[in-house]
């Protein structure tokens, strides 16, 4: 089953609201198709060969014309040029139309153009290369995260249902989970954690260049060296995640004092770190509660049965930047308790 195109009309349908103002009605949406085809080549096409290309070694390559073998680059980039550029462009023109016409949904845009009618070029450049900055850092990454959720309760059954209880103990029947329900639910807190850790939606952060010579730990960093932070190694710190490669929520429910609990939550680090950490940050893990105690509230997953034997899920990870699961089988059902009439 290959649940990842829904998960892309939430994950799209979401950022496009908060930032345009946008509301997604279908998978044939314009700006979630230029969203997919632009992140596609973001996350894999550029980042090829480990975003090397050999233009970035021998800068002199740049003057062949596009036409010459060994070119293709060239050819690549233009067409790549107009996809990104149609992407940045279209929704936020789209909303700014619908600002001029007075139709405008409240969102991220609006309110930042709000009645400004002598933004200059430059604030307007900002602004709308700001905003898809935002997308682009969103879209893939909660896609991940939740992706890998699914997996992770398909290959551990016992962790969805002790949530299940905990859920069912807190909402009941007749609603779905919401925020209100957050601090009464310290085992879901725990799964969100564990997924977090365990599945790090980025396993390698964005490269950071150095302003000025630096030194860490006796190793002299010289002025415009790139420093990448490798989060897949800081979740899988054996000091501070016991047994690191296993999936446990309850490593997070174990006491110990304030600040070693916050050292070790996740969230202090796989959104980034500094001033460069994800300003969506508390959208995006808000929004993440919110999909995973919805999904544990209203719906039973496990392994697809064939023949009577539960076939283990078989996952490859091919996209070049983001840990984002290949589909995979599983069988996935309404929870039959649920009273679906009054959600």
């Amino acid at each position: 089953m290959d649940f990842r195109k829904t998960l892309l009309w939430y994950n799209a349908g979401l950022t496009l609201m908060v930032l345009y103002g946008h509301k997604v009605t279908s998978t044939d949406d314009r700006f979630m198709k230029l969203a997919a085809e632009s992140t596609e080549v973001l996350s894999n096409k550029l980042v090829t060969g480990g975003g090397v290309w050999a233009v970035d070694i021998f800068p002199f390559l740049r003057y062949l014309p596009s036409w010459f073998p060994g070119a293709g680059f060239k050819r690549s980039a233009v067409e790549w040029k107009k996809l990104i550029e149609a992407f940045v462009n279209e929704p936020y023109e789209d909303c700014k139309q619908k600002i001029k016409t007075g139709i405008a949904t409240p969102s991220f845009t609006s309110l930042a153009f709000g009645n400004n009618e002598n933004m200059t070029e430059q604030e307007d450049f900002d602004l709308r290369w700001t905003t898809n900055s935002m997308y682009t850092g969103s879209i893939d990454t909660t896609g991940s995260a939740i992706a890998n959720f699914v997996l992770a309760m398909v290959r551990h059954p016992e962790v969805l249902a002790k949530a299940q209880v905990e859920v069912d103990s807190v909402v009941g029947r007749s609603r779905l989970p919401d925020f209100c329900d957050r601090p009464l639910m310290p085992y879901m807190e725990a799964v969100l954690s564990e997924c977090l850790r365990y599945a790090t939606p980025a396993p390698l952060n964005l490269p950071h260049r150095l302003m000025e010579d630096d030194e860490y730990n006796g190793y002299f960093l010289p002025k415009g060296s790139w420093v990448v932070g490798n989060i897949w190694a800081i979740s899988r710190d054996e000091t501070a995640y016991p047994d690191p490669n296993s999936f446990k929520p309850e490593r997070f429910l174990e006491p110990i004092d304030g600040e070693t609990k916050k050292r070790l939550d996740p969230r202090n680090y796989v959104f980034g770190a500094g001033r460069r950490r994800c300003p969506g940050v508390h959208l995006v893990e808000a929004g993440l509660w919110l999909v995973i105690a919805r999904i544990v509230a209203t719906l039973d997953i496990r392994k697809k049965v064939v023949n009577g034997v539960e076939v283990e899920p078989e996952v490859s990870y091919d996209n070049a930047f983001l840990r984002i699961p290949s589909a995979f089988q599983f069988e996935i059902k309404p929870r039959p308790h649920v009273n679906w009439d009054l959600l």
